[in-house]
């Protein structure tokens, strides 16, 4: 194997010069406040729905006496609770500072580009992880709550949905992690032009 896993063509292409795109300080600020209304949209989004999901789990709590749901529904509860710490540490929205010059304002918004790329880039291990012992623990109780088969098919069904739901998630973060990487690349160029 050689160091370089890049093939003669990938270098070519990664050699070529970049076209350089002139921002104004207007232009940067617009598009940082764009961003930064998107970020809180989607942020306020995760806190009502997780509220949502929070009292669900908290009613179906109360409505249960088994053991394993019980326990599942507050090991959800936490999840939950541990998401919107991290959200709004990883994730909330920064306000571009007013007073700033137009190279610093642009390095300013490529570094919060950077922050909300790695946050969806690493989504399993803040967002989805924390979910994930509350459903192990869902189908312990499906199991212990139900007759042989049907507990072991709602168990299955459920987990399946579960998996599809997490890998649907996934996929859709890394592909928000490349569309800001690509915004990130472009503050690049301008701010070497």
């Amino acid at each position: 194997m050689t160091d370089n896993p890049n093939t003669p063509l990938q270098n070519l292409w990664q050699s070529q010069p970049v076209e350089s795109i002139h921002m104004s300080i207007e232009e940067i600020r617009k598009r940082a406040g764009k961003f930064e209304r998107k970020i809180t949209r989607r942020n306020i989004r995760e806190y009502v729905s997780s509220l949502i999901a929070a009292t669900l789990f908290g009613w179906f709590f109360v409505r249960t006496h088994d053991v394993f749901l019980r326990i599942a529904y507050v090991l959800f509860i936490a999840g939950l609770a541990w998401v919107v710490v991290q959200l709004r540490r990883k994730a909330s929205s920064k306000t571009l500072p007013l007073a700033m010059e137009a190279a610093a304002s642009l390095q300013y918004f490529r570094a919060e580009l950077e922050r909300q790329r790695d946050a969806v880039q690493n989504v399993w291990s803040w967002y989805l992880a924390p979910l994930v012992p509350g459903f192990i623990v869902m189908t312990l109780g499906y199991w212990h709550s139900m007759p042989y088969p049907k507990g072991l098919i709602a168990s299955a069904i459920v987990d399946v949905c579960v998996a599809a739901l997490f890998y649907g998630i996934w996929r859709l973060n890394l592909r928000a992690a490349r569309c800001l990487q690509r915004k990130i690349d472009e503050l690049y160029a301008a701010e070497k032009s």
